[in-house]
């Protein structure tokens, strides 16, 4: 048995990492097997990507052996590259569809490595989780590390969210583990909480939709989607769900159309719930799996209220002096701001964003490429309105006194990108009809679509809010009789 499924992984240095570059620069030769599907992903190209990206991080890496990352991976890389060698000598479907698995999780190790090695470089320990609660966790129970063995991840992540027993947490480690090293990475614990977010909620979202919902499809290709749903071809509004391998933090949904095509969309700024909800009123996705009875999901409704951001005395100062308000969308100036972007936390309002992204999916201020948005409310008081027209011509300690108005803040920001903005605008152009709700586009999946690395989630500026609402936790304790039969018709 493999040396990381064993334990520990095996000591790692630039010998054995110039054997697996061998090994990959094999399998990006095999171009020819008949074995191999053509479509995304595409195991030559991806083993060529990984090549390539290996020998960039030889280059700019002096220690290997202390970086424990690399030593699981490398090892990891090593094992699964001779199970390919060995498994294209074979014919027969299961070996077809194990190599197609073994593509996927390639797919997910190249991921992965571009997220925390960007240009060769090693950046893991400084790699920033989208969810703010996520971020938190992962700060307190293990510091600035990128990687824990599962055992490790599953009692923290037990000590706020209760883990089940037995089959239930094989099969959520299944779920979390994309690289099937034993090991989670701070990049997996990313994805797994933007897929299954809100945080409060987090392992019951994960069992509603993972676990007991048949439309959820594990380690599933493009072109497996298709010939699943071919079974479906007559029953419209038949659907299944899977991680999108294009897009890592994203779903991927396929479904039959009235006119018996198969669709397939990654939804945009939305969680998978909010999809599948609206999908299920345009009467899109129905069957899932071409079953007749559709999962009620309203359990996944968020909890929690929309996130509350306290507009500070320096804040409404700043904005004040530019004859502006915070609360105000910079981009329209006639909304107010009800959306936050993620990972980059800034404000804008949800028309000004539904325009944006018909032709850019990047933040308009400070260019971060956009995972997610939560809703939120600019806070606002009688009292900051009845002192707006008069607390810039108070004495100092009057100032001070009225700075007591805005409640208890913790911290002061002020946000560089908007003030900016408002000295340049406009830029972009503001929404076609910014009073108008308009629905937000679904994109498709190509199966042609090259990789899409997770950036860098580091903020460029710091988020602009001050007091949060105190979130309660919501623990479910899962249960593993629940999911028994299910697991086993899973990889």
């Amino acid at each position: 048995m493999h040396a990381l499924h064993g334990g520990h992984a095996a000591s790692v240095d630039k010998k054995v990492v110039e054997k697996v570059i061998q090994k990959l620069d094999g399998l990006s030769k095999l171009s020819g097997s008949p074995q191999l599907q053509r479509s995304h992903p595409y195991l030559p190209d991806i083993a060529r990507d990984t090549k390539e990206l290996l020998r960039q991080i030889l280059d700019k890496t002096t220690d290997l052996i202390h970086n424990q990352y690399l030593q699981v991976t490398v090892n990891s890389l090593l094992y699964k590259t001779q199970q390919c060698s060995e498994m294209v000598k074979k014919e027969g479907v299961t070996t077809r569809k194990n190599l197609t698995k073994l593509s996927l999780i390639f797919s997910h190790i190249l991921c992965e490595l571009r997220a925390l090695f960007p240009g060769g470089r090693f950046q893991g320990n400084s790699y920033r989780i989208t969810k703010l609660e996520a971020y938190q966790f992962w700060g307190q129970a293990f510091g600035t590390r990128c990687l824990v063995k599962w055992e490790e991840f599953k009692e923290g992540l037990h000590s706020v969210h209760p883990i089940g027993k037995g089959p239930l947490e094989s099969a959520l480690r299944s779920t979390m583990d994309l690289t099937c090293n034993n090991y989670i990475s701070v990049f997996e614990f990313d994805i797994f909480s933007r897929l299954f977010q809100p945080w409060e909620s987090l392992l019951q979202n994960w069992m509603m939709l993972a676990v007991t919902h048949p439309g959820y499809m594990a380690f599933l290709t493009y072109d497996e989607v298709k010939d699943l749903l071919q079974g479906h071809i007559h029953r419209p509004g038949s659907y299944i769900f899977r991680l999108s391998c294009t897009h890592l933090g994203q779903w991927a949904i396929g479904y039959v159309t009235s006119g018996g095509n198969i669709l397939q969309t990654i939804p945009q700024n939305k969680s998978l719930y909010e999809a599948l909800k609206e999908g299920e009123r345009e009467g899109l996705y129905l069957y899932p799996n071409g079953l007749s009875t559709n999962p009620d999901l309203s359990q996944l409704t968020n909890p929690t209220p929309n996130t509350v951001i306290q507009v500070t005395q320096e804040q409404w100062e700043l904005y004040s002096d530019m004859d502006s308000t915070f609360q105000l969308c910079k981009i329209c100036a006639d909304n107010e701001k009800n959306i936050r972007l993620q990972p980059c936390g800034h404000l804008l309002c949800d028309a000004c964003l539904t325009s944006w992204q018909k032709s850019d999916n990047t933040c308009p201020f400070c260019r971060t490429t956009i995972t997610g948005k939560e809703e939120v409310h600019i806070a606002t008081t009688s009292q900051q309105i009845s002192c707006a027209s008069n607390t810039r011509n108070q004495p100092d300690n009057d100032q001070k006194a009225a700075s007591n108005v805005w409640g208890a803040c913790t911290e002061k920001v002020v946000n560089e990108e908007e003030e900016e903005w408002i000295k340049n605008r406009p830029l972009p152009p503001p929404p076609d009809a910014p009073t108008i709700a308009v629905r937000h586009l679904s994109i498709p999946v190509l199966p042609s679509a090259p990789l899409a690395p997770i950036p860098s989630t580091t903020r460029t500026s710091p988020l602009p809010w001050v007091t949060r609402p105190n979130l309660t936790s919501q623990r479910v304790t899962l249960r593993a009789q629940d999911v028994i039969n299910r697991l086993t018709r899973r990889t």
